[in-house]
């Protein structure tokens, strides 16, 4: 029987959404962008909640 895949999460809460940059910066550390919300919208500004997941060693 094969080895099941276990993952970490992280859950990042930025306000405009995470950047290109920390998007490279995140994926360079083996996470995985798994989905975006958009929690609220105030005055123009965005809070975005990024899921991203990564194997377990």
């Amino acid at each position: 029987m094969a080895d099941k895949i276990r993952w970490d999460y992280r859950i990042e809460e930025i306000i405009g959404g995470p950047h290109a940059g920390q998007l490279h910066n995140w994926g360079a550390d083996g996470w995985e962008l798994v989905s975006e919300v958009v929690l609220s919208e105030d005055r123009g500004q965005k809070t975005i909640r990024s899921v991203f997941k990564r194997p377990r060693d």
